[in-house]
């Protein structure tokens, strides 16, 4: 690569990245990415052993964010990926002698049980603030050999993180090393790509995404939510039927119109059995789904994405014939995303959906969370906004409003 390409920034990060732990954190698509994948390539170069790790929160990202570069990078003849049943997902590269990367997912608290034992040279962890704490320290304990150091990525997250709180707020005291990115620090991004990026993004995210600070996610979840959003259209292109199934809680089903990367909540069907008194069965409320369909003229083969939770009301619903599909359950990424479709007015409500209306005044961030250094939700004022999440977030067939590939990539 022509290292006229690469900002002060980036040489700063790829040159001066010798500390134990070095962390290239800061704003999306800003290039810190390939700056710590080059780095790492220097690194595997110039030691001289022979084993490494790389993670991510899962080798899928992992391979998605950072594999696949460096394999073009160092080129295919000198690159070789492959899962291997007993030593798990390996990168074997040719730099300098053989070095061999063993590739992990490090998201939930059991990951580090696939790291222990290892003796290691150095470790890459992409979106380091998504790795488990429990994974980060078992692998730096394996960081033994000498000369060995930790390359991390990460975009911004709550201060009170520990990714934060434990090594980027210690990096004068101990031998870390952090390189903070801004948008500007990336010389390919067009002035165009960049607006239309800044504008994406509201709220918490375009502070953390956009801005690149580590900011407390507070208040009130949607809040570029407006009475701008609520509207009368209709989309033709694709319909489905996104559910949240609650027992003691309210059940909800939205239909959603699809046009394009558009999504218009067009109708909704709200009941709390805790409200009226009497909870229905999952037969009943299949009945009201039957209701749902005919009162909106839907085919009966309409992709119905239910909560994956409610097994026994998806047993029920594909009993009666009907398209359904377990919905895709990621949290953080599912309102990061209709954050996104919101600001960037891909996202209408008709004005009759009034619960759904509600929920957006009021779904809020969980503080007590937020001082753990967890982004969660309130679990109050959430069920059509789980819904929502459900269907913006779940692949069927070919199609998918946003897509699991774009979620990853955008951060």
């Amino acid at each position: 690569m022509e290292l006229s390409l690469f900002s002060n920034k980036q040489l700063q990060g790829i040159y001066n990245s010798t500390g134990f732990i070095n962390i290239f954190e800061g704003a999306v698509r800003s290039g810190k990415t390939i700056a710590g994948s080059i780095s790492w390539i220097k690194h595997l170069s110039e030691s001289p052993h022979e084993e490494f790790l790389m993670s991510g929160e899962s080798t899928d990202s992992l391979y998605r964010n950072v594999i696949s570069d460096i394999i073009e990078i160092v080129g295919q003849k000198n690159a070789f990926y492959f899962q291997n049943r007993k030593g798990g997902a390996q990168l074997i590269l040719k730099l300098n002698g053989t070095k061999i990367c063993y590739c992990r997912g490090s998201k939930n608290k059991d990951a580090e049980g696939s790291i222990r034992r290892m003796t290691i040279a150095g470790w890459y962890a992409d979106e380091a603030t998504l790795h488990h704490e429990t994974f980060i320290k078992q692998a730096i304990n394996r960081m033994s050999l000498d000369g060995a150091k930790a390359i991390w990525t990460t975009n911004p997250d709550s201060p009170f993180h520990f990714v934060k709180k434990e090594y980027i707020d210690k990096a004068g005291e101990l031998d870390y090393k952090v390189f903070h990115f801004k948008l500007d620090d990336n010389l390919t991004l067009s002035d165009r790509y960049k607006k239309n990026l800044e504008a994406a993004y509201s709220g918490v995210w375009h502070k953390r995404f956009i801005e690149g600070l580590w900011v407390k996610a507070e208040g009130l979840i949607y809040d570029m939510f407006t009475d701008n959003h609520i509207q009368k259209k209709s989309y033709n292109q694709k319909k489905k039927v996104a559910v949240d199934y609650g027992t003691g809680n309210p059940t909800v089903f939205l239909l959603l119109e699809i046009e394009k990367d558009k999504v218009h909540i067009a109708d909704e069907y709200y009941y709390s059995g805790r409200e009226a008194g009497v909870q229905k069965t999952d037969s009943q409320f299949g009945d009201e789904m039957k209701q749902f369909f005919k009162k909106n003229e839907l085919p009966k083969n309409t992709d119905v994405v239910v909560d994956p939770s409610a097994a026994s009301f998806i047993t029920e619903l594909r009993q009666k014939g009907y398209n359904v599909h377990n919905g895709y359950n990621v949290v953080i990424d599912g309102i990061r995303n209709v954050s996104m479709k919101i600001s960037k007015n891909e996202l209408s409500v008709d004005p009759k959906c009034e619960e759904t209306i509600k929920e957006f005044h009021t779904y809020s961030w969980d503080e007590k969370a937020q001082n753990r250094g967890e982004d969660k939700p309130l679990k109050e004022n959430d069920h059509c906004m789980d819904a929502l999440r459900y269907g913006i977030m779940t692949t069927v067939g070919n199609y998918a409003s946003v897509s699991r590939k774009k979620c990853y990539n955008d951060a």
